[in-house]
């Protein structure tokens, strides 16, 4: 995710912090000061709320290792200001496999819950000081308890049906079991979305932040239901099967000139080239930005050697369409992906490839 900074790995898995996260961090601690006076109550009032994230991490990797026992690899978690997000690579395929991921989230705070609690009971807590965070939170007890009481709560907001939360996912997994996926997501994200929408008028009411987790949750619902749809649209297709082939891609080698490839971008139709050597063997790629950008460059580029990448993601013909295709696709931001056989090029998989999938498969269904 852009804008983040990695802080650690565990179990394989990267940590990273958005820059947002901080602004919640002075915010708090502002409020703190505002209501105190006191810089040590501010300061405490940020260790909370770091404390808070720190269960919120621990949440996530509640998600991540039991997706990664599942066989889901699991790309990073974030932390954000509206709370924590783990990428994973795919999606679950089993129904049941989605709940158990979905589940173990809100698990982990149902043990860390009696656990604070316990720990506050043991080292004493003045209970008339425990509903504001922003004043007198010098007990050790108080701020134990504290946090056993908010991890009670992220259980039961995150238990919410309001997908793509925790308590959404359950939904679309368990709905999924006797409507298929596609009809589930769309229960699902239907049930989501009127949920941000309450949220979004509570939360300009009373809390901006409850805002923002209703606009994530809206989009979030709409961007996933058109990902379900197109995992169900390319199941079964390879990369093979919608790829544009080496006789429709024109190449280049790293000895053109910049004038040929310049012209080649303004007059043709094709945006991004695989760069081949004299046994046509793929050594680089150059894209249309790339090419753009160095026109407009004060610098100048006497051939393609001097401007093409020689690192860059190729996919097999015989990959999956959608767990590789377009998955490769969205992480690199590339339009186009060469497709490489036994270290040849074969053809190019872009974008537009992708979204002929549709009409590839509405023929092979009226040929059956």
């Amino acid at each position: 995710m852009g804008n983040s900074f990695k802080i650690g790995r565990l179990f394989g898995i990267d940590v990273k912090v958005h820059w947002t996260f901080f602004l919640l961090l002075a915010f708090f601690a502002f409020l703190s000061y505002n209501n105190t006076g006191s810089v040590l109550n501010a300061l405490i009032t940020a260790g909370i709320v770091v404390a808070l994230f720190v269960c919120v991490v621990m949440h996530e990797y509640g998600h991540s290792l039991v997706a990664q026992r599942l066989g889901t690899e699991v790309q990073d978690i974030t932390i954000l200001p509206i709370g924590g997000l783990a990428r994973m690579k795919s999606l679950p395929e089993r129904p049941i496999d989605e709940v158990k991921v979905a589940v173990a989230g809100p698990l982990v705070n149902v043990v860390l819950a009696p656990i604070f609690i316990g720990l506050a009971y043991l080292v004493g807590f003045d209970p008339t000081t425990l509903g504001n965070i922003f004043q007198a939170q010098d007990s050790v007890g108080n701020v134990l308890l504290y946090l056993g009481v908010i991890n009670i709560f992220l259980v039961v907001f995150n238990m919410i049906p309001a997908f793509p939360m925790d308590g959404g996912r359950v939904l679309r997994g368990l709905l999924a079991t006797r409507f298929g996926p596609v009809r589930a997501t769309d229960i699902s994200s239907t049930i989501g979305q009127v949920f941000a929408g309450v949220f979004l008028l509570v939360g300009l009411l009373v809390n901006p932040i409850l805002a923002l987790i209703a606009v994530f949750i809206f989009f979030g619902a709409s961007g996933e239901r058109q990902m379900v749809r197109q995992r169900e649209l390319m199941r079964g297709l390879q990369v093979s099967d919608v790829m544009g082939t080496k006789r429709r891609t024109e190449t280049l080698t790293p000895y053109h000139n910049f004038g040929q490839v310049l012209d080649a971008v303004i007059h043709g139709y094709q945006e991004d080239f695989p760069v081949v050597d004299e046994d046509d063997n793929l050594v680089g790629m150059i894209t249309r930005n790339e090419i753009m950008t160095a026109a407009h460059s004060p610098e100048r580029f006497s051939n393609v050697r001097d401007l093409m990448k020689t690192e860059f993601p190729t996919i097999s013909p015989e990959a999956d369409l959608f767990k590789d295709g377009h998955r490769m696709l969205q992480e690199s931001n590339l339009r186009a992906i060469p497709v490489v056989k036994n270290g040849e090029l074969v053809g190019m998989l872009t974008i537009d490839d992708i979204g002929q999938a549709s009409l590839l498969r509405d023929l092979r269904k009226q040929q059956y």
